[in-house]
């Protein structure tokens, strides 16, 4: 295989060397670090179905954060410098104890600045799908951590995404992830880093 060519079939500039394709149910691919696959189904036809924890950078992490608040019913998202806070509305700190408050999970990157969501289920790219020009220009902007194109981004998350965000929706909640806001209390970071202002 040439070494401008990547795995999945997209070009250098489109996918780094090191990362791979990972979607969640009726989710956008984003780029990750894959880490180790295990096998979590072989179906009848003797196609096996992967699962994975992957590691993803800073400005793919904001985008998955933006389109998982966009489509959930209970999750919402926070920076809190560098950590990234995430708050289910839908599961309670105490089973037991309804007036206990939403659980919330502080993500910290790690020592090669990336993010993990190890409580989420991810799944492999498919590399018979199909790539448009917006899937392709999207991910070209995540491989080269550019912030700026962010109709490009937003097309991308409306155009494969199900059901489709509205646009301006997108767009409100990442307003909302670049401002400092009240979350309810997590445990306390041992860490002086802050948000990096990219617009």
């Amino acid at each position: 295989m040439p070494n401008d060519i990547q795995p999945h079939n997209l070009p250098a500039e489109v996918l780094r060397v090191d990362e791979g394709l990972v979607c969640g149910d009726d989710q956008p691919y984003f780029p990750a670090q894959l880490g180790e696959l295990e096998v979590a189904l072989i179906d009848d036809r003797g196609r096996r179905y992967y699962k994975v924890t992957p590691r993803s950078r800073r400005i793919v992490t904001e985008w998955i954060a933006v389109t998982g608040e966009a489509t959930s019913d209970h999750l919402r998202f926070r920076w809190d410098g560098d950590d990234l806070i995430v708050i289910d509305d839908a599961k309670l700190v105490d089973d037991e104890d309804p007036t206990s408050g939403p659980a919330v999970e502080r993500i910290r990157p790690d020592a090669d600045d990336r993010y993990t969501f190890q409580t989420w289920e991810w799944h492999v790219h498919d590399a018979a799908e199909h790539r448009d020009d917006t899937t392709r220009a999207a991910l070209a902007l995540l491989a080269t951590d550019d912030p700026s194109q962010i109709d490009t981004m937003i097309r991308y998350l409306v155009e494969n995404t199900y059901p489709a965000p509205d646009p301006q929706t997108l767009r409100d909640i990442r307003a909302q992830h670049r401002t400092l806001g009240d979350f309810p209390a997590a445990p306390a970071a041992d860490s002086d880093s802050e948000e990096a202002d990219d617009e």
